[in-house]
């Protein structure tokens, strides 16, 4: 299977645990205080991994590469992209009376963000071993 397929299988995977938590979100459910708070944080975790995987897949597929080096550096800027995309989007909640400024979504986006680099590494380690 192809990388750009593969890191698009893991972005919808991204994509799905958001539309989960969303969902839960808007059921208004009964969760205790930790659940609140882990649907609070929730979305930004998930589109950081959904973000990061569904932007390096679509490059990927635009713009075949082989070799690894490569392959690496457009995740990192894929990653970088997400980060200061949901980190932006929070700063600019600052001045928007609309919005609410959380600083754990930051810290949920970089949560989601370091799960990308496991995932990735994971996805590169299955390449390697002819999964």
């Amino acid at each position: 299977m192809k990388v750009a397929t593969r890191c698009g299988l893991v972005g919808l995977g991204g994509l799905a645990l958001l539309s989960a938590v969303q969902g839960l979100r808007s059921g208004h459910m009964k969760t205790g205080a930790v659940g609140a708070w882990l649907l609070g944080i929730g979305p930004n975790f998930a589109a950081a991994i959904a973000i990061t995987f569904v932007l390096l897949a679509a490059w990927l597929d635009m713009a075949p590469v082989a070799d690894v080096a490569t392959v690496r550096r457009r995740f990192h800027a894929s990653a970088a992209v997400s980060a200061i995309g949901l980190i932006g989007w929070e700063f600019v909640q600052l001045s928007a009376k609309a919005f609410v400024f959380d600083w754990q979504d930051m810290l949920a986006t970089l949560a989601g963000i370091a799960v990308s680099f496991g995932l990735f590494a994971a996805l590169r380690a299955g390449e390697t071993a002819g999964a």
